[in-house]
């Protein structure tokens, strides 16, 4: 049985959305502050696990992505994009890490941030685009 492009792209905005859910549960849960420690050890699996995801349904889409089948842009996908290179830099950054070290800290706050108000983001547009 082959699925209609709608029920491929509600698929694509499922996933995508329970990824971002995902990743803002983790942020919200170990916000950055001062100087302590930061629990690299269970965030970024969190992060790393759900890039993989993203890639993979990304890798292994039939067809343009960023256009819907009607040739419009899909505005979800542009934010996924983003999304995904937010977390490429984090996985990147901080892989092997215990904490974050001090001369890294203002740096990594704003990436958790970002990250995490990115998450929220694509979550709700993902949510919209799977009832729409």
């Amino acid at each position: 049985m082959t699925t209609t492009p709608d029920t491929d792209r509600r698929r694509l905005a499922d996933t995508v959305g329970e990824a971002a859910d995902a990743i803002a549960a983790v942020l919200a849960a170990h916000p950055m502050r001062g100087s302590g420690p930061y629990p690299l050890g269970e965030v970024l699996p969190v992060l790393i696990e759900r890039q993989r995801t993203l890639l993979e349904l990304v890798d292994g889409w039939r067809g343009p992505l960023a256009v819907t089948a009607d040739g419009r842009p899909d505005p979800l996908v542009d934010e996924l994009a983003l999304f995904m290179s937010y977390l490429q830099l984090s996985c990147v950054l901080y892989r092997g890490l215990a904490d974050v070290p001090a001369p890294m800290r203002a740096n990594a706050a704003r990436h958790f941030s970002t990250i995490h108000l990115a998450a929220r983001r694509l979550r709700d547009r993902a949510r919209r685009a799977a009832r729409a």
